[in-house]
């Protein structure tokens, strides 16, 4: 048996409940992770919050972000060996439908999540063991912590998403959004030819990070006239590229206004399911609208920046609890005045730290 935070749905709503639920076993080609830390995502935090969502239903443990150790493996699999660090790629995917057999295994017709049952009902990190495929869990050097670790995934993405943006030597780019995406973004920019990067974010501890993450210039929208200081920042002509990480109409449609002529909106956030855009500025200006969703095979290349020192994740980690508190934690990054970036969570630990 194990410990495990596990969703339970009721008529009022949907709560956390530490329970004793029967130890995964690894089945073939499957190895057990003993977990060290599982993040909470956005997605987490408001498909558990969503009452009518099916994203985090009844019976679910959460977490998709996931750094561990090998503990066990099921039958035909010797590799990594037992004792190994690693960090979880948490897609699983098909291998044969026709995005799989191109490599996109991004967008796989039948890709599956740990943490989530909106496809199908795989369990995630936040608890003391996890299974998985072989296939994604990727060893992590002595120089990445557990907690950076935890934090490969989101990094993983950030950097499929600005690999999509094709950002070339001189672009002046704009993340709308300074959360633990955005700020990874913000990085992972930094290891490119951009000229300027640019980050808009309410909240002043996040664009603060983000200009200690490599950013430029960290504006607040609510004070700062932002289609203006574009304009004014790049002589009149708009950004290269906009990255929107935020996930709401109001972002999506201002990153149509803030580009350029034949300039390159990256679509990433995303809290709502549908957004209204302006459809003549994005024929008139020719727009190229790139959507993005997880990671394809960055997770390897995004374990080496950290290595390497290239990006620095651990300015991003505020809050760790424990099963416990996983709950607690989770409703308190709505309260106002919530100012810590990423919440981990560590099935080892009873409660918050203190």
């Amino acid at each position: 048996m194990m410990r495990a935070a596990v969703v339970i749905a009721e008529p009022g709503g949907k709560h956390l409940e530490v329970r004793q639920v029967p130890k995964p076993q690894p089945g073939p080609g499957q190895v057990l992770v003993q977990v060290a830390f599982a993040g909470v995502c956005g997605s987490d935090t408001h498909g558990f919050l969503d009452t009518e969502g099916t994203s985090r239903a009844d019976g679910l443990i959460m977490s998709h972000e996931i750094s561990g150790t090998i503990a066990e493996h099921g039958p035909g699999v010797s590799d990594p060996p037992v004792g190994t660090r690693v960090t979880v790629d948490p897609q699983v995917v098909c291998g044969q439908c026709p995005a799989c057999r191109k490599g996109w295994i991004s967008i796989c017709d039948h890709k599956q999540v740990l943490g989530s049952s909106l496809r199908g009902f795989v369990q995630g990190g936040m608890a003391e063991y996890v299974v998985t495929h072989q296939a994604t869990v990727h060893p992590v050097p002595p120089s990445v912590t557990d907690e950076q670790a935890a934090l490969i995934e989101p990094l993983a993405n950030a950097l499929h998403t600005v690999r999509r943006a094709e950002v070339q030597p001189g672009d002046n780019v704009v993340v709308l959004g300074a959360g633990p995406l955005g700020l990874c973004m913000v990085q992972c920019l930094r290891n490119t030819a951009a000229r300027v990067i640019a980050v808009t974010d309410p909240s002043e501890t996040r664009r603060n990070l983000a200009l200690l993450c490599g950013a430029d210039i960290a504006w607040d929208p609510r004070t700062t006239d932002v289609e203006a200081s574009v304009l004014e920042l790049t002589s009149g002509r708009g950004a290269d590229v906009v990255i929107e990480s935020v996930g709401i109409e109001a972002t999506y449609r201002q990153a149509i206004t803030v580009v350029r002529k034949r300039g390159r909106v990256m679509f990433f956030g995303a809290v709502q399911p549908e957004v209204s855009l302006p459809l003549l500025p994005i024929l008139h200006k020719e727009l190229s609208l790139i959507g993005c969703t997880g990671a394809n095979d960055e997770t390897g290349p995004a374990i080496e920046l950290v290595a390497a020192g290239k990006v620095d994740l651990s300015a991003m980690t505020g809050t760790v609890a424990g099963l416990n508190d996983a709950e607690s934690a989770i409703r308190a990054q709505l309260e106002p005045g919530y100012s810590s970036v990423k919440l981990l969570i560590d099935p080892r630990r009873q409660h918050m730290a203190s």
